[in-house]
């Protein structure tokens, strides 16, 4: 058959393709591959799984027809064509066809495309059948729903997509880079500080009685405030008909929103019923670089080198050390230049501006030899604005309550409305541990 032996030679092309990719890594002292070179491969693997599956429906397709014809069954060259056709359909095209001759399918879709007040008689009759063969109410009273394209309806299978296309927006700094500890109640909890780096020994005099100079001791305490992500409300309607695993996207969701509220509240909450953030608790112990008028929304190498050192070096040579900035003031480093307009983030002129942009993966991009971390819940560049941080980031604390993210799924409370309720929640503080010496500075913009 022309088409499946055309097909065999596309898969062998994507073999040979792969191969190459990975064999390039391999002949590279081994690496790994490249994101450029991962996501080409993946999306010829991807292919390649679909080349196979064409070719498995063109030869069963083949298979069904020569049987029919030695069973005696009469298959005109337009039948054959239609058998082939239907086999090689995607599984969300077969179900959008069999939908087309389901009566209620083509009334709900209608539905959710004109709503209730312009379906036909004929559209409304089968809704209300359909409804009263399950036993449903008329109507559902609630945040999300099956009818609604914005609170669910969307995910009825109606021949659409089976890839559910989810928004996507960076957050993320603090989780990994400052130091977290876990407390098996959620009472408050003193950390314990001393600062005797004011005092040294002193040189006496023969049969001269010693000095007593105390310890100056102090403490931060640490509370355990409650982080909701809201209720989610979804009938067992849109839970039985969506296509996705509604269970699972929602409490990944609500992870997602509790990951957002931790970060920003980890990074500039105030401290008032409430997490002190990092840039509070910076601003605060008043290790501050501020720049001169005329630099609201700019930077310079020297500011760079300044911040660093506004840092002890029994803070600043700590392999804990980075800076902490959004990824605006990221691409206005990328662009400071030097006298002959050459850029500075390269090698060559500084062995710390190599890496390029990298956030996640990969070696640790380094400025002035400090690795650095993207924190979109900083402030950009602007009059006034605290835009970046340098120090030892282990001194700042997280304190989470053990358990961390709990996920409540309510099915008895909302039972009368079927529905069913989606909730998470975390305890948390944070603070910073200064025990006197600053061990994170801030850099802030002029004013004007």
């Amino acid at each position: 058959m022309a088409y499946a032996k055309a097909l065999r030679e596309k898969l062998g092309r994507l073999s040979v393709d792969m191969h190459a990719i990975t064999n390039a890594a391999e002949k590279d002292n081994n690496r790994g591959l490249t994101p450029e070179e991962l996501t080409k491969w993946k999306a010829m693997a991807a292919e390649y799984d679909g080349t196979e599956q064409s070719i498995e429906a063109a030869e069963r397709t083949t298979s069904i027809v020569d049987s029919l014809a030695n069973s005696g069954g009469k298959v005109d060259e337009m039948q054959i064509e239609q058998l082939r056709a239907e086999f090689q359909l995607s599984p969300a095209e077969k179900r959008r066809r069999d939908n087309e001759k389901n009566p209620h399918a083509l009334a709900f879709s209608n539905y959710l495309r004109v709503g209730e007040n312009r379906l036909s008689p004929q559209d409304r009759e089968a809704l209300v059948r359909h409804n009263n063969a399950l036993g449903l109410p008329p109507e559902f009273r609630n945040a999300m729903s099956t009818t609604t394209g914005s609170q669910g309806g969307y995910l009825i299978p109606q021949g659409f997509s089976d890839q559910l296309e989810e928004a996507k927006k960076w957050f993320g700094g603090i989780e990994g880079t400052v130091e977290k500890f876990t407390t098996g109640t959620g009472n408050p909890f003193p950390w314990p500080t001393v600062n005797d780096t004011t005092n040294k020994g002193r040189i006496i005099g023969q049969n001269v009685q010693v000095i007593e100079t105390d310890l100056n001791f102090n403490q931060v305490t640490f509370n355990a405030y409650i982080g909701s992500s809201d209720l989610i409300l979804v009938p067992l309607a849109l839970i039985e008909d969506s296509y996705f695993d509604m269970d699972a996207l929602v409490a990944r969701l609500l992870g997602t929103r509790l990951g957002r509220l931790f970060n920003q509240k980890c990074t500039i909450g105030t401290g008032t019923n409430e997490p002190t953030g990092i840039v509070t608790a910076a601003t605060t112990s008043a290790n501050l670089l501020q720049l001169l008028t005329g630099h609201t929304a700019d930077i310079a190498y020297a500011n760079l080198i300044d911040l660093e050192h506004l840092v002890d070096p029994a803070y600043r040579e700590n392999p804990a050390s980075r800076w902490m900035f959004s990824d605006t003031m990221l691409k206005l480093l990328k662009k400071l230049v030097d006298g002959n307009l050459r850029p500075l983030w390269q090698p060559g002129l500084t062995a710390s501006f190599q890496q390029g942009a990298q956030v996640l993966t990969g070696s640790k991009p380094k400025i002035l030899e400090h690795e650095y971390v993207i924190n979109q819940d900083m402030a950009v560049p602007a009059a006034s604005a605290y835009t970046m941080l340098f120090g030892d980031m282990r001194t700042f604390k997280v304190r989470e309550v053990a358990g961390g993210t709990t996920v409540l799924v309510l099915r008895e409370r909302y039972a009368d409305y079927l529905q069913v309720g989606y909730l998470a929640f975390q305890r948390f503080d944070s603070n910073l541990i200064d025990a006197g010496t600053k061990p994170i500075a801030i850099l802030q913009q002029s004013a004007t």
